[in-house]
């Protein structure tokens, strides 16, 4: 047990309402990466910190960019590319993941700050939300900002405008909203009453389209385009680097290192993935990396260089919380450290806020072992970064007699099983469909050799099921079949 005046705890909560001045305005819900969804309440408090570090603070960046250029910042509103899903607690209060119970607790700003014209997200459930968003994001030509969850998402949005801009161009001339469109007819009706035929926009729009999709595309649909954010660590640079292949010139905001259970860090300045600790935010404590004794540190005793499992105490009840999260001073700002995410504990990959665990991965193994009656010792994991969205891979050495394209779809299945979020982000495509492939025979056995060979010992060797570093990756991914 960690020495302190409380002892460390990490806990799965249950929802109850709060009272006192904090207030409880929702509930948000965790991932469920780990295990059971965790509901946590969602106070006034702890949304109104989620706001301003968030579409606030964005804007404030934008503005200070400009302003540094010489230039004056034009208001408009901005693209909230993020779906919501409505769901509610029995007593019929708001439940879902932060992002979205924060948006939706300042609805009634909506027509003042976001192209969307209603004060609600659109429910992904109503339909083609996809569609809903640029329907009208684009009949708007003063659009300033474009703000998702995780940048990967702005991915999966680009690859729908790519294949839609024709129908969504063509009803904005018309003022109509297409048959080709799944919508429910109630959301049709009330989005009907909002859109009038704009031919001059469409025209405009048409020709910018035909163009191309280059690195210009943006600023020509948008030329007062002036920030696009969305949490962009290590984990999402494939998904920055495609999203600017049609935003040259926009800059980013890596926006925050944050969960339901409590925002943590947030970027002081555009196109810097290095975070600054929101110290009215939480209050953090830190366990030294790979220090057992015990042993916590508090914010004054951090050093830079160093990594540290973090602790968080909330303003919605969280005491001495464990994310599990480890992170590394990267310098201080001021006296205040400035942070990096370095991985999750048991955590394997994070495509889409998806947090796909080691367990996650090995109990799909398990699964379809059972199911077929077959043993698959030899098994990895890894990021497939060459396609868009990005997708998993899993490599297999012994194919246990498996027709593996045959499987893909039920190991998806089994994945979405036991990862939620996995299944969720894939059904919105904001990750790609996995692909099977084989590995060379004895390559593990290989690395296992190797490993020796540097000075391990032969119990200190373990499973390779993920590509966690360079040498693994350029190891395995030498020794591949197809």
């Amino acid at each position: 047990m960690f020495k302190s005046s409380s002892s460390v705890i990490s806990v799965s909560l249950g929802f109850t309402k709060l009272t006192g001045s904090s207030g409880s305005a929702a509930s948000s819900c965790t991932s469920g990466s780990s295990g059971v969804p965790k509901y946590i309440p969602a106070t006034n408090a702890s949304l109104k910190a989620y706001v301003r570090y968030t579409w606030t603070r964005a804007l404030a960046l934008g503005a200070a960019e400009l302003k540094r250029q010489g230039k004056k910042y034009r208001p408009g509103r901005g693209v909230f590319l993020s779906p919501a899903t409505n769901e509610t607690l029995p007593n019929g209060l708001p439940c879902s993941n932060i992002a979205e119970i924060g948006a939706r607790k300042f609805g009634l700003f909506y027509p003042f700050i976001l192209t969307i014209p209603t004060k609600n997200l659109f429910d992904m459930h109503d339909g083609d939300y996809t569609y809903n968003i640029y329907r009208f994001a684009l009949s708007d030509p003063d659009v300033t900002f474009i703000f998702s969850v995780f940048l990967s998402i702005n991915v999966s949005q680009l690859a729908y405008l790519r294949e839609h801009w024709q129908v969504i161009v063509d009803d904005i001339e018309k003022g109509t909203i297409s048959d080709s469109v799944d919508m429910k007819p109630e959301l049709r009706a009330a989005l009907l009453k909002k859109v009038k035929p704009m031919p001059e926009r469409a025209e405009y729009l048409r020709k910018q389209f035909t163009q191309g999709f280059d690195e210009t595309l943006f600023k020509r649909i948008w030329p007062n385009l002036t920030v696009i954010c969305g949490i962009g660590n290590a984990s999402f640079q494939s998904a920055a680097n495609h999203i600017r292949s049609v935003a040259k010139g926009v800059p980013f905001d890596f926006s925050i290192y944050g969960a339901s259970e409590g925002l943590v860090a947030a970027v002081p300045e555009l196109e810097t993935t290095d975070m600054q600790l929101l110290t009215d935010s939480c209050f953090y404590e830190f366990i030294p990396y790979g220090d057992e004794s015990g042993k916590t540190l508090t914010l004054a005793q951090v050093k830079a260089g160093e990594k540290y499992e973090i602790l968080i105490t909330t303003q919605a009840g969280l005491y001495r919380y464990r994310l599990k999260d480890v992170i590394e001073v990267k310098g201080f700002r001021g006296k205040c450290p400035l942070i990096s995410f370095v991985y999750r504990k048991g955590q394997m990959f994070n495509v889409a806020g998806e947090k796909f665990s080691e367990e996650d991965a090995r109990n799909t193994i398990l699964m379809l072992e059972k199911a077929h009656g077959v043993s698959i010792e030899k098994w990895l994991f890894y990021q497939d970064e060459s396609v868009m969205p990005n997708r998993y891979a899993l490599v297999v050495e012994d194919d246990a007699g498996l027709d593996w394209d045959a499987c893909i779809d039920e190991l998806e299945g089994y994945m979405g099983q036991c990862n939620k979020r996995y299944e969720s982000q894939r059904a919105k495509s904001f990750i790609g469909r996995l692909t099977v492939r084989l590995q060379q025979p004895g390559t593990h056995a290989a690395w296992a050799a190797r490993c020796i060979e540097k000075g391990a010992s032969a119990a200190q060797v373990k499973p390779v099921h993920s590509l966690d570093n360079e040498e693994k990756r350029e190891f395995f991914l030498s020794k591949l079949i197809n």
